[in-house]
């Protein structure tokens, strides 16, 4: 009998998909009619994904669609006056951060379709869900291009994959701008020594709204970052923005020092920055994997530095992420 499962559950009125790992003692979750949000990840006794009070919480606190689990984020972060250009073509997106901005996208809030699910010896427990512009008028009519978006999170000796595909099927080149945003428990407040580490090459100066506001340098925090740093006094509302090194592993890695274990989270080149972000309303934080700096394609900076490019007609970008927990 395999230690893998995979299955459909009610929960609190909703359609969960439950992955289980039974040899590793790992469960995940994840609503798909939600923003297809992996809300819960827990192993080996271990709660790596900060889970919302309730999914109805999810469904109807004021922006919890963006503050628990991993909201999937297109685009990430915010849009000034949500508005912008690319290739000739003005983009008006809702001001959904009222009075001024955009922020984060509609698909962590919107339903997503599952179109596959299974559990083997050989691939795991797995879900892929999908979600398509063309099913949304509402979302076409400012962003006129056919994308659609297809995730697979497979849960496979102990570790959390995240196999994505994001693919314009339209036929004119689309701004592309994609992030992650998942939110891990952290013990502020205790005492507790807890040391990040990631493979980070420079510094965005920012405001505390992730508005970049000059060129990256290499900075005393960036360089600490790389072999380690004690983020226990991390202030609330803190946030800071990374140029990761492109060469050699790209783990970041948050240990618990007094508590014996060490979360690990991979990521591949498709994601050149990581925002540092401590929420107020949680004891977390999260790091967010981003294709590009906030509000790019408003910046007077080389597309090539912020990552402000395009999605060509018919062209795929391929992603994957790796999540799980390391022990003494």
């Amino acid at each position: 009998m395999s230690k893998y499962s995979a299955a459909a559950v009610v929960k609190e009125g909703f359609s969960v998909i439950m992955l289980s790992d039974t040899g590793s003692g790992a469960i995940a979750e994840l609503i798909p009619e939600i923003g297809n949000n992996l809300y819960r990840f827990e192993c080996g006794g271990h709660e790596i994904i900060l889970p919302p009070a309730s999914l109805h919480s999810l469904r109807h606190e004021t922006f919890a669609d963006f503050k628990y689990g991993t909201p999937i984020l297109f685009p990430p972060n915010r849009v000034k006056n949500g508005s912008f250009s690319f290739r000739g073509r003005a983009y008006k997106l809702p001001l959904n951060e009222p009075p001024d901005h955009h922020l984060h996208g509609e698909i962590c809030s919107k339903a997503w379709e599952v179109v596959g699910c299974g559990a083997s010896p050989e691939e795991g427990a797995w879900v892929t869900s999908r979600f398509r512009y063309a099913d949304h008028p509402e979302i076409m009519a400012y962003f006129p291009h056919l994308m659609t978006f297809t995730m697979t999170y497979r849960l496979v000796d102990g570790r959390l994959i995240l196999e994505g595909i994001i693919e314009n099927e339209g036929v004119d080149e689309a701004p592309f701008a994609f992030g992650l945003h998942p939110y891990f428990p952290i013990p502020f407040g205790s005492g507790e020594e807890i040391v990040l580490r990631m493979p980070a090459a420079a510094e965005w100066p920012v405001t505390n709204q992730a508005f970049v506001t000059g060129r990256p340098e290499a900075t005393a925090f960036s360089r600490r970052l790389r072999e380690g740093v004690n983020i226990g006094d991390y202030p609330p509302l803190g946030c800071s923005f990374l140029s990761l090194d492109q060469g050699g592993d790209r783990t970041c890695r948050i240990e618990m020092k007094d508590r014996g274990y060490t979360i690990a989270y991979r990521l591949d080149h498709t994601f050149p920055f990581v925002v540092l972000f401590r929420p107020d309303w949680a004891s977390a934080l999260s790091l967010e994997p981003y294709t590009y700096v906030t509000d790019a394609f408003n910046l007077p900076y080389e597309h090539e530095l912020t990552g402000a490019l395009g999605i060509q007609a018919g062209e795929q970008v391929r992603f994957t992420t790796g999540l799980w927990v390391e022990t003494k």
